[in-house]
């Protein structure tokens, strides 16, 4: 690479970085003091930016924390794949359990009530938490029709719906530990009878 190449490129990696580390510093103030409370000057400040940069970037705080959102949330966890239904629920369950357990499920919590009123949060909070998951959902049906253990037409969205009823059931009226008994509990009392009922 050239003298004249490193520099051209230079910039432009300044600047992805400038606006990952604003994203990183909009993620960690929605953990601290909430959506509501957060400002611009906030952002600015935690970040080591200035307010100019920010506005020129997004135009409006729901968009900026759209996109820290996505680039916190980018990329779902693993398949897994046991070899059986219910070994494959209780851990992506024991997943989605130890992240609405962690900072990142309080972080939604929170901006699923702003969510009520900015329909652009509420986009976004659907991709993170809905659509990002979908094909997990979709192979793991599919994995268990192919061994015989669910119907083949089986909609994974069920599976989807309940599982996460339950976890932001849990989450949001504190009703008991997101534990590895309420895992079981779960994937033993609900989602294998539904799947199995749904079979039949």
């Amino acid at each position: 690479m050239t003298d004249t190449q490193a520099s051209t490129r230079r910039p432009a990696r300044r600047g992805a970085d400038r606006r990952e580390a604003i994203c990183e510093a909009v993620f960690s103030l929605l953990a601290e003091v909430g959506y509501d409370r957060m400002t611009m000057d906030f952002v600015a400040e935690r970040a080591h930016a200035s307010k100019a940069t920010i506005y020129r970037t997004w135009p409006d705080k729901p968009q900026m924390v759209v996109e820290a959102l996505i680039q916190h949330f980018d990329g779902g966890p693993q398949i897994p794949d046991t070899g059986s239904l219910r070994e494959d629920l209780l851990v992506v369950l024991t997943h989605a359990c130890a992240v609405a357990d962690s900072v990142d499920g309080d972080v939604i919590s929170g901006v699923l009530t702003a969510a009520r009123r900015e329909p652009t949060l509420n986009s976004a909070l659907q991709r993170c938490i809905v659509d990002e998951k979908r094909a997990l959902h979709e192979v793991m049906i599919e994995r268990a029709a192919r061994r015989g253990e669910i119907a083949a037409d089986t909609d994974p969205l069920v599976l989807q719906e309940v599982m996460q009823a339950m976890v932001f059931n849990r989450k949001i009226w504190q009703d008991g530990p997101l534990d590895a008994e309420f895992v079981r509990h779960v994937v033993d009392d609900v989602l294998l009878p539904v799947l199995h009922a749904r079979s039949r």
